[in-house]
């Protein structure tokens, strides 16, 4: 686990292509996996209170063994259990998958997204131990439905920047939702809202600060907590926003709000 550790924390830092390149090879070798497995069987088997220092989750059929976790580095092990329908749902992720089977053949449907749409691109199948390399910006792969367990040494890397994660429709390919998972912006609007609840109008700087945000979605969000810790502070910053705003949905909403706080009758 040193190991990894260490080629985590060099990822963590080094471009995409380099990130990708000092995490592939523990995917393609589990032997240090196998290794981690045995080690904490026997810490287990010597000690009935002994639990392994791993987070392990659950969502419906897929169980998930933590392996090493940053904001934008994610190994995990996964087991999905026998029995589960055909997916309804395709998701692409927005992050580079590495992945190897681990219980045999992996078969199922990929899916690429083409102007806005989730397009069957046919069926795959990697033989047991093969790696499997999707780009689940515009690539995601739904498994058959199995009859056994299915294993994965998975590890999932993020670009540069905010993450855009989409479900879409299997039947029909529609998109369905778009999520922005972005660690680092949610962190920051959470401790934005703490200010606007404390009602911290020194804060103001923070606030106007972080209206410089990568996403559309995001800059809306920041401004609606500035305007709700000081209207007064935040209007130049809103006519800015109205007038020269690159996204046009957000643009109309700022230019909406103006002509709101406008008609309002003035509180004195």
């Amino acid at each position: 686990m040193a190991r990894l550790a260490a080629a985590v924390a060099a990822a963590d830092e080094a471009p995409f292509e380099q990130a990708i390149a000092l995490i592939r090879p523990f995917i393609e070798e589990s032997g240090w996996f196998d290794r981690l497995l045995a080690d904490e069987v026997a810490r287990m088997a010597a000690n009935l209170l002994h639990l392994p220092a791993m987070r392990a989750s659950r969502k419906g059929a897929a169980r998930h063994l933590v392996l090493a976790r940053t904001e934008r580095i994610w190994i995990t092990a996964t087991i999905i259990d026998p029995g589960e329908p055909l997916p309804a749902r395709i998701h692409f992720s927005g992050r580079m998958l590495l992945c190897r089977g681990l219980s045999g053949d992996v078969e199922g449907e990929l899916y690429r997204l083409e102007q806005g749409r989730a397009v069957s691109a046919g069926r795959r199948c990697w033989r047991d131990g093969a790696i499997i390399v999707l780009d689940e910006r515009r690539e995601a792969l739904c498994l058959d439905a199995s009859d056994r367990p299915l294993s994965f040494l998975r590890a999932q890397l993020a670009p540069p920047g905010p993450v855009a994660a989409r479900i879409h429709d299997r039947a029909s390919g529609a998109p369905i939702a778009t999520a922005q998972a972005d660690e680092s912006h949610a962190r920051a609007l959470m401790l934005l809202s703490l200010l606007r609840l404390q009602e911290r109008r020194d804060a103001v700087p923070a606030f106007a600060a972080a209206l410089d945000a990568p996403l559309p979605e995001q800059r809306w969000a920041v401004m609606r907590e500035y305007l709700a810790l000081d209207t007064a502070a935040a209007l130049s910053a809103l006519r800015l926003m109205a007038r020269d705003e690159p996204d046009a949905p957000v643009r109309a909403l700022a230019a909406r709000t103006l002509a709101q706080i406008g008609a309002a009758p003035c509180p004195a």
